[in-house]
């Protein structure tokens, strides 16, 4: 049994922004019939992730007015309604969405890690020269910690940029800025779409035992 997680949300997540989180896993009882039909050839693993993530992003869709059925789209990106926006996310210990009305946001972004997963072979595909001699500069811990919320930002701020800009962006296409608690900054090193090179984009992180929960947003 794993232990419980306190996550305390406030200063995560602004006004308008619905939340689930859970670490429970789902089964194929929380699908609807086009999702079992999408989940029908996946493997144990991915069906759970699959089914967990559609239980919380319904939960948070639910409160929104919708409950119908969410397919996939292009790399994996759930499809809501019109007037929706929404995004999942997983570790091995949790699992969580975020929702909110396109009068508020245009996109959101949302990454669950675990502390840890980020070690120093990998830095040089996840970073550039800047961020690796920033890393450098901090204690073993806080190089682990912050690796790995520096991975997580830039996942999370991928998944809020590729609805609207279309495009695949390397991990060396942003720059994360000298990190500064629980609010970080990230800096667009490439043009993508309307976001213009050397746009600098605000992200929030929340570590809750092992877990690193990072929320980036566009507002309306």
């Amino acid at each position: 049994m794993l232990p419980l997680l306190s996550i305390d949300f406030r200063g995560l997540f602004p006004e308008g922004i619905v939340s689930f989180f859970t670490q429970n896993r789902r089964g194929v009882e929380v699908l609807l019939p086009l999702e079992t039909e999408i989940a029908a050839a996946y493997g144990s693993k991915r069906l759970s992730d699959f089914c967990t993530g559609r239980y919380c992003l319904r939960s948070c869709t639910n409160i929104l007015g919708f409950n119908g059925e969410i397919p996939i789209g292009e790399r994996g990106m759930p499809i809501l309604p019109p007037g929706i926006v929404g995004t999942v996310s997983h570790s091995k210990v949790l699992s969580g969405a975020v929702a909110a009305s396109t009068n508020d946001f245009q996109s959101v972004g949302l990454d669950i890690e675990s502390n840890g997963r980020i070690n120093r072979e990998m830095w040089h595909l996840l970073f550039n020269d800047n961020e690796s001699e920033f890393l450098m500069t901090l204690s073993a811990e806080d190089q682990v910690l912050t690796a790995t919320k520096y991975f997580s930002a830039k996942e999370a701020f991928y998944k809020m940029q590729y609805p609207i800009s279309g495009m695949y962006l390397d991990f060396h296409d942003v720059e994360m800025l000298p990190d500064n608690g629980e609010t970080m900054l990230l800096r667009l090193l490439s043009n993508a779409g309307p976001f213009k090179k050397g746009s600098k984009f605000e992200l929030s992180s929340k570590v809750a035992g092992n877990e690193i929960v990072t929320f980036c947003a566009l507002p309306k």
